[in-house]
């Protein structure tokens, strides 16, 4: 028997969870979107989308971005979510237990600004959409942007 999804506690506990999440990426990012960002995702412009894939793991994501240890800030069910810092520059990785939630998040998490790099139940998000795109070359995902 599985624990309860609609309790009072665990409403609490995920919105703890998207809050500090969000929260940590406005930090990370510098709470800004670059100058000039657009809003529409780079498929949408006439870009080439790229299919998302299946979902990966913070670890798997991480690695393949050349990411060897993301220090983990938020380890709950619905998300998990990594800093990653390489040559290529600093970046969060965050993987959800459903696309719906990483769709709430995302929508949280642009207001505050950045570029993300979203796919199925994942999302890595950085100020630099050069570093997303040459990671969607290696992970797959569509690259967002969020009003300047």
């Amino acid at each position: 028997m599985g624990r309860p999804t609609s309790s009072p506690a665990h409403a609490v506990t995920r919105a703890s969870a998207l809050l500090g999440s969000v929260l940590a990426l406005a930090l990370l990012t510098g709470c800004g979107g670059g100058a000039g960002t657009p809003v529409t995702p780079v498929g949408a412009a006439g870009g080439v989308k790229v299919q998302p894939g299946p979902p990966a793991t913070l670890k798997q994501l991480a690695t393949r971005t050349g990411c060897k240890k993301p220090q983990v800030q938020t380890d709950a069910e619905e998300l998990r979510q990594g800093v990653c810092k390489t040559d290529q520059g600093q970046y969060t990785v965050t993987t959800f237990s459903t696309d719906k939630g990483r769709d709430e998040w995302l929508a949280e998490a642009k207001k505050w600004g950045g570029n993300y790099l979203v796919g199925t139940r994942w999302v890595i998000a950085g100020n630099d959409p050069g570093m997303l795109q040459v990671f969607s070359e290696k992970v797959g995902g569509n690259i967002e942007a969020a009003a300047p």
